[in-house]
């Protein structure tokens, strides 16, 4: 109660700005100049970040439980980190992957890959509204085929990653979807129709990109020896029988029945243990320790046990310590006002509709690269700009859109902001290297620009609104 009572230190913007200008020198300087590794780069801004607070007149105890909290903000994204480290490992060692590998690989062409890939991780991950699990069960087999029909594999993990940001911008069980509108004051279907106006030209534009991009390896052009050779391996180190489907199309069913995504997970990874158990040459330890310590086999050739020999709980360690440290450096800017009184101070140039949705573009892309946090440039900007929506006379929808237009997608592609690490983890792919061809997400904010400065789908607040 007393620490409730106890007036905080004012914020100013000077102060706020040199904290700023702080965290872009340690960024810049750590990944460019020293080449730090993010979990180095990020303890030495959260320590910069407390130091400058306690100068600024915050107590030690304060600025460290502003921390804690952060972290224990984290617990519900480490519980589903471990949980994707659990089916990557029980779908590797039953034959999951593998198997949609070896099919894969068997039905697919290179010229076909592309568009059917990016069209069954936009359904998959519609469906599930999960773009993590998207990325650590179809990303993951992906990447494999990719790899065996000798495609550029920072392509596929573009379009892998448009695909599963389709559903976590789109889907009605994304928590993105739902906490945009939250935050903005408008509803789920108000905020989903909002955003088919923007990303219905980025999802054509994207098809047809890959598609184009897709269509420069021909099956009789391509070096198909690699593909052939991996599914010999496969034959050779696993059962790849079709009954390992029951398990990818039970996610898709549990996902339609509205289950939370933990438990579907949790229940992949069940199933997987048994399936493989009964059809898998492993013995049914090895299959289960999977879920901890991942799975590793010598198939023979190092291009496949490159791609088998993951997953399990511990993997995710390294990227859990990652969430730890962003965001309990985004929750000290949050709660000491830095962020606030630095974005509030931008408002203040917002002269005509449309630097409306420009500045929630801007605030959300920097506060993804100061918090490293999805949920924090989506709820930070939203709170600040609500008012300034209002006073134009915009929509909430208008707002709730265009923070998914930026916050969800801006985070997938910042080296170390929580989603774009963890995307690089599983896939295998740096972020900067996936990046040029993650069409969705780079379209969607272009897009939402376009029509700010042409004024189109910016829909007038309803009367209530507007008083």
């Amino acid at each position: 109660m007393d620490e409730k009572k106890t007036k905080l230190p004012e914020m100013t913007f000077g102060k706020s700005v040199l904290v700023v200008i702080v965290l872009i020198a340690i960024i810049f300087s750590g990944y460019v100049v020293f080449n730090f590794d993010t979990k180095v780069i990020f303890t030495l801004t959260s320590v910069a970040v407390g130091i400058m607070l306690v100068a600024y007149g915050f107590k030690v105890d304060t600025v460290v439980k502003w921390f804690a909290d952060g972290g224990r903000g984290a617990v519900d994204v480490i519980i589903i980190l471990m949980c994707v480290g659990t089916v990557i490992g029980t779908w590797m060692a039953s034959g999951v992957v593998p198997a949609i590998m070896y099919y894969g690989l068997k039905l697919l062409t290179p010229t076909s890959f592309m568009l059917v890939g990016f069209s069954l991780c936009c359904i998959v991950s519609f469906f599930i509204g999960s773009s993590y699990s998207t990325l650590a069960t179809l990303g993951v087999a992906f990447i494999g085929i990719g790899t065996g029909m000798g495609m550029n594999i920072d392509l596929v993990a573009g379009m892998v990653v448009s695909g599963a940001l389709f559903g976590d911008k789109m889907s009605p069980f994304s928590d993105t979807t739902n906490l945009a509108p939250a935050v903005s004051g408008t509803t789920v279907w108000e905020h989903i129709g909002s955003m088919i106006y923007t990303v219905t030209p980025a999802l054509i534009i994207s098809f047809v990109l890959y598609g184009i991009l897709g269509s420069k390896y021909s099956a009789s052009g391509a070096d198909l020896s690699l593909a052939k050779e991996m599914m010999a391996a496969v034959e050779a180190s696993f059962n790849p029988t079709p009954i390992l489907f029951i398990v990818p199309v039970m996610v898709l069913v549990l996902a339609l029945l509205k289950i939370p995504s933990v438990p579907a997970l949790l229940a992949s990874s069940a199933l997987a243990i048994i399936i493989g158990i009964i059809t898998q040459p492993f013995s049914a330890v090895t299959i289960i320790n999977s879920l901890g310590v991942g799975f590793s086999i010598d198939t023979g050739l190092a291009e496949l046990n490159r791609l088998v020999n993951r997953g399990g709980i511990g993997s995710m360690m390294e990227v859990v310590a990652w969430t730890i440290l962003t965001l309990g450096m985004g929750q000290m800017l949050k709660d000491s006002g830095v962020l606030n009184v630095f974005l509030s101070k931008m408002i203040g140039f917002i002269k005509k509709r449309r630097d409306c949705v420009l500045a929630t573009l801007i605030f959300s892309l920097c506060t993804a690269m100061l918090t490293a946090s999805q949920y924090l440039a989506i709820m930070l900007p939203g709170m600040l700009m609500k008012d300034t929506f209002t006073k134009f006379k915009l929509d909430k929808k208008v707002l709730s859109r265009t923070l998914e237009d930026g916050g969800t997608m801006f985070s997938f592609l910042i080296p170390w902001d929580t989603a774009g690490i963890y995307t690089a983890s599983v896939l295998g792919v740096a972020t900067l290297s996936y990046a040029p061809y993650a069409f969705l997400l780079i379209l969607s904010p272009i897009i939402a620009a376009i029509y700010a400065c042409v004024g189109f789908a910016q829909f007038p607040a309803k009367e209530e609104e507007a008083i």
